[in-house]
């Protein structure tokens, strides 16, 4: 099984993100402690507690998410790997794919990066991160071996 890793733009991707949030959470809190007359100092230490939190979910977390992220993909299957503290191991027979979906957000266009939406019968799952290139090749190479694995249960049923 030859796993593969997501582009690494998709780091700064996460991390443009997480900088907008904790542009936001500053804005926020600032303009909270500006209006905060009573209890001023613990409100102080709870946002200062709250933003070392932020600065970790904010720009900590993405890099630690890229590292234990990979996917492989076959004629059979989609195994999709990640998840910092919780592992999660996703497993998507290619015969139960009901639709692909490339999706870009105005951030993903500008880095050049595309998620793959893959739809189930039972549930839907996200593939973040590829390159434009990289995203329709799979797209192509799962929609050939779904073609394929139609054909084959046609023939058997026949």
């Amino acid at each position: 099984m030859n796993e593969k890793k997501l582009s690494s733009k998709v780091k700064k991707l996460w991390e443009i993100i997480g900088g907008i949030v904790f542009i936001i959470y500053v804005a926020v809190f600032a303009i909270i402690l500006i209006f905060a007359e009573e209890a001023f100092y613990p409100l102080l230490i709870s946002v200062i507690i709250c933003g070392i939190l932020m600065i970790f979910a904010c720009f900590v977390y993405p890099i630690l998410r890229y590292k234990s992220y990979s996917y492989y993909y076959d004629e059979k299957k989609i195994v999709i790997k990640r998840g910092v503290l919780f592992k999660d191991t996703i497993t998507i027979p290619v015969c139960q794919i009901q639709d692909l979906h490339i999706i870009q957000g105005p951030l993903m266009q500008i880095l050049s990066l595309s998620s793959i939406e893959i739809s189930t019968a039972g549930s839907n799952h996200s593939l973040s991160g590829l390159t434009n290139d990289d995203a329709k090749v799979m797209i192509d190479e799962l929609s050939k071996y779904l073609e394929a694995r139609i054909e084959d249960l046609k023939n058997e049923t026949l």
